[in-house]
């Protein structure tokens, strides 16, 4: 299965506010390896920058380039950020619907951006860490 992991799954994982289940999903990826692929953008690489000290940020580079490489947001066509904002989306969240559509991601995992569900049809699958966790 192939997965998007917003940046709140590698915050609560990585970061001091732990979640259980986000670091159980990321153990689980790394157990996993050959059966689930995970797909990570500049964007989220940057949020999650943004909440973790430098040494913990090592750690999650280290994790990151042990499963997958960094995609750069400028591949992402930008007719796909359009389509979600065209729905209304805020910018953030078009930008991490296309980026999923665009990798062609199973699943796209966060603990935040649950009004996905209500949309009408997504080609991708909106899941909680804790969701996620009992179906993989």
């Amino acid at each position: 299965m192939l997965l998007v992991l917003d940046s709140n799954e590698y915050i609560f994982a990585f970061g001091l506010l732990k979640d259980q289940n986000c670091e159980n999903l990321i153990k689980l990826l790394q157990e996993k390896i050959s059966l689930h692929r995970i797909r990570i953008s500049r964007t989220i690489v940057e949020e999650v920058r943004a909440h973790l000290t430098q040494e913990v940020f090592k750690e999650f580079i280290l994790f990151i380039n042990s499963l997958t490489i960094i995609d750069e947001d400028v591949f992402v066509p930008f007719e796909l950020g359009a389509k979600y904002e065209l729905k209304k989306f805020r910018p953030a969240d078009a930008f991490i619907s296309a980026y999923t559509e665009f990798v062609g991601a199973d699943v796209l995992v966060t603990e935040n951006r649950h009004f996905l569900t209500r949309q009408e049809v997504l080609p991708f699958k909106v899941s909680s860490a804790k969701k996620i966790l009992s179906e993989l």
